[in-house]
């Protein structure tokens, strides 16, 4: 994702030193629990990312690792390299400080670093959480930045101030979602997964030579790779991605900006070839990096590898079923068992691959979207909610990556959650879209009469 428009929502970056509170502002700002929280430096391991509405803007919330900006060597050089990856691809980054601490040298160098970023920084300080704190807080100016928000994100205050904050610092082009920019070059299929799953194997086996290095110590990988080969005559770019790992020690941290590189080789990505072990089986971790990429609107290849391991054992029923229930939410997703050691599935993997970028370039007539809504819409009448029935007007297609679909209607507050959800999977139904996600914009406006809203019906794209 760059900062000069698209169709994929800003990405806004929370950093600071360890323990100043991240992963708690991160927890409000989702209004969930995500991450993992904890009274010591350097615990967060859980989901990195994940879309959230700031003040009506959706935006890709990124929880970054503790930085050291001083270290020149070992992890948290590498974890400050990585993040610095993410600051540079960030619309607006959030500046968190502890106003308990008081304004520490780490800070101010950090301070340094941010403000070469420019306007979009918004400096907040964290843990006032009375009025004396609050008031100490004028402190914070010396780092130079023209505002600064008292927040506590323990307790909630402040919150409000901060998500104004960030919504104005926003890019115009966040507001007008429906004009994406289409995608040049030849496809790119990220190779994503946890550690040790065969993300690198599988590659070097793909490309037929030793690329990058394998060992058995999960993470060997640590920075994301660029390969490019070329199938049935056609240019393909192949992304291998550090793993993504569940939490766990503070000697792991370095995983978490492994995961922050898997996040922006997902970004840059058409499709995600999500590599699973099929000797250890599916797991929640598996889950979650799988619903990263479709956040991000990527089409999924389900990669099983080290099928060899398993395929003469009473494993595999186990495997699918672990498959089915973590997951499920795939919608028709495309499955390959693969060996990267003996060859097996490994011809389908890449021509799958592209069949699956292949298919989203699909462009629906607007008479044609219209019927399909129509038929949703009497199939399963939408509920009256509030005295009141949704009207729904008509649909057009406004992006193909995803497949996304914008209707007009009376009030998009009368739809409930599992109705939106019904919509976009007749959507992928009725189009034939596998292994990704479809989304349903929907937008409110006046009530017209049956002469006005007919006439989209008889268009074509």
């Amino acid at each position: 994702m760059t900062k000069s428009g698209n169709a994929s929502p800003p990405l806004v970056a929370i950093v600071g030193r360890a323990n100043v509170g991240k992963s708690t502002l991160f927890n409000r700002l989702l209004r969930e629990s995500r991450s993992l929280v904890e009274d010591r430096p350097g615990v967060t391991r859980d989901r990195v990312a994940s879309l959230t509405q700031i003040e009506g803007h959706e935006v890709l919330l990124v929880d970054t690792g503790g930085l050291e900006p001083d270290a020149e060597r070992g992890i948290p050089a590498a974890i400050r390299r990585q993040v610095g990856l993410v600051v540079a691809d960030a619309a607006v980054i959030v500046f968190v400080v502890d106003a308990q601490d008081g304004v520490l040298p780490g800070d101010q160098q950090i301070a340094d670093l941010m403000r070469r970023a420019g306007p979009q920084v918004v400096l907040a300080v964290n843990k006032a959480d009375n009025p004396k704190l609050e008031a100490a807080s004028a402190d914070f100016h010396r780092l130079g930045f023209p505002e600064i928000i008292p927040i506590s994100a323990a307790h909630g205050r402040g919150l409000v101030d901060l998500e104004i904050s960030i919504a104005e610092r926003l890019p115009v082009e966040a507001e007008s979602p429906e004009a994406p920019e289409p995608r040049v070059g030849p496809p790119r299929l990220a190779i994503v997964g946890r550690p040790n799953v065969g993300k690198s194997s599988l590659l070097n086996a793909l490309l037929g030579e030793e690329r990058n290095i394998v060992a058995d110590e999960p993470g060997t990988t640590r920075d994301a790779t660029d390969s490019f080969l070329r199938v049935d005559g056609r240019e393909v770019v192949l992304v291998d991605t550090a793993g993504m790992r569940k939490p766990g020690r503070r000697a792991d941290r370095l995983e978490r900006g492994s995961a922050l590189m898997a996040l922006r080789s997902i970004e840059r990505a058409d499709v995600g070839l999500l590599v699973l072990d099929a000797e250890t089986g599916v797991s929640e971790q598996d889950a979650k990096i799988a619903r990263l990429a479709l956040d991000r609107g990527r089409p999924l290849v389900l990669v099983l590898n080290k099928w060899d391991v398993i395929e003469n054992s009473d494993r595999i029923a186990e495997v699918e079923r672990q498959l089915e229930r973590r997951l499920g939410f795939v919608s028709e997703p495309v499955v390959l068992r693969t060996s990267a050691i003996t060859g097996k599935g490994l011809s389908r993997l890449l021509p799958e691959a592209l069949k699956l970028h292949d298919d989203l370039d699909i462009e629906i007539g607007t008479a044609e979207i219209n019927r399909a809504l129509e038929e949703a819409t009497t199939r399963n009448v939408p509920p009256v909610r509030r005295k009141r029935r949704a009207r729904f007007f008509y649909a057009t297609q406004i992006a193909k990556r995803p497949l996304t679909v914008l209707v007009f209607m009376n009030d998009p507050t009368l739809i409930a959650p599992n109705y939106h959800r019904y919509l976009e999977g007749f959507f992928r139904k009725r189009f034939g879209v596998r292994s990704a996600p479809v989304r349903v914009r929907l937008r409110g406006r006046a009530e017209r009469s049956d002469e006005e809203t007919a006439g989209p019906e008889e268009k074509t794209r």
